[in-house]
């Protein structure tokens, strides 16, 4: 199937989540609304319980769009259940994430979906850049783009998120039912991106685009990114999510999580605590030498390296607003 006539017969879902981003709204719907490609689309905002005035940008902006524009209003749970909500209300064949203050570049889906098609995939992912925001250059003033023809296709993309997650949903395409297939988000973690990229490769093969389809605001107070013990709590939670939910993983990829988890407590306990000898140290040893017959208890045990008390259970405030309600 030519690729023109396979866009043309596909739809994108655009699923924004957005929390308290009035001031970024603008310029993230002009990045949607300059996405080249002759698909059809159609925009889903997800509110997750703003108290400014992130509704009413997004109705004035979108008042004369000439398809679909939901908006999702629910009340606070956290980013993982607004995408899950978002691809619930999504009628597309593809899903193409945004987050409230992220733009994608105008080549972004169009690529994406050409990766998937020249690779028989249901997702892909992209390179992230940042941009100044209020700077005087336009961030989506760039040079347009002929489609790539290289992408780089992984084999072992399940390994490659477990080492490292140098990417978020912004870059992600997704096909909308084997989003559905892969379970989606785990609303237990604040952050959807490490655990929705374990179980989409869990799930099915994807390839990488090697370019931006998406830029990041270079000063977004509150990610979670920038809590660096909070975030690094999180993914090694993400870890032990995926070596302990059904429908599990494999015993290599059981055992890489496990020293992934491990060097990453005693980094960041050495660094942070300045501690010369202390579990983490022992344990990280250890898992040079072997795989215990449980290593997801190990993993849970390295949690602790994180918390300001040393103990595995995570703080109540670093919790999603979907699981802090209801403990």
């Amino acid at each position: 199937q030519p690729y023109k006539e396979f866009v043309r017969m596909t739809k994108v879902s655009f699923v924004v989540t957005v929390f308290n981003k009035e001031e970024y709204l603008p310029l993230v719907i002009r990045s949607l609304d300059a996405q080249i490609g002759d698909f059809e689309r159609e925009y889903v905002f997800v509110d997750d319980g703003s108290s400014d005035r992130s509704v009413e940008v997004i109705k004035e902006c979108t008042k004369d769009a000439e398809f679909a524009v939901q908006i999702v209003s629910q009340v606070n749970q956290g980013a993982s259940v607004a995408h899950d909500a978002g691809v619930a209300a999504a009628t597309g064949d593809w899903i193409k994430f945004c987050d409230g203050d992220d733009l994608l570049t105008p080549d972004a889906t169009r690529n994406l979906l050409a990766a998937c098609k020249r690779h028989n995939t249901e997702h892909a992912w992209g390179d992230l850049e940042y941009f100044e925001f209020g700077g005087e250059k336009d961030p989506l003033d760039r040079p347009s783009s002929e489609l790539p023809e290289d992408y780089q296709s992984i084999d072992d993309g399940l390994s490659f998120f477990i080492r490292n997650c140098p990417a978020n949903s912004t870059s992600m395409l997704i096909g909308r039912e084997f989003y559905l297939r892969s379970g989606g988000c785990n609303k237990a973690l604040v952050s959807p991106d490490q655990m929705l990229f374990l179980r989409l490769f869990r799930t099915g093969p994807g390839v990488h685009l090697q370019g931006a389809v998406g830029l990041l605001p270079d000063a977004a107070p509150g990610r979670l990114s920038s809590q660096k013990g909070r975030s690094r709590y999180e993914s090694v939670l993400a870890l032990h999510t995926v070596m302990t939910e059904a429908p599990g993983i494999s015993a290599r990829h059981m055992a890489e999580a496990y020293r992934r988890a491990m060097a990453r407590a005693y980094r960041f306990d050495r660094r942070n605590h300045g501690k010369a000898l202390s579990g983490h140290l022992l344990r990280y040893l250890e898992s040079k030498l072997m795989v215990p017959a449980k290593p997801e208890d190990r993993v849970y045990a390295a949690l602790g390296a994180f918390t300001d008390d040393g103990r595995s259970e995570r703080p109540e405030n670093w919790k999603p607003a979907a699981i802090r309600k209801s403990s």
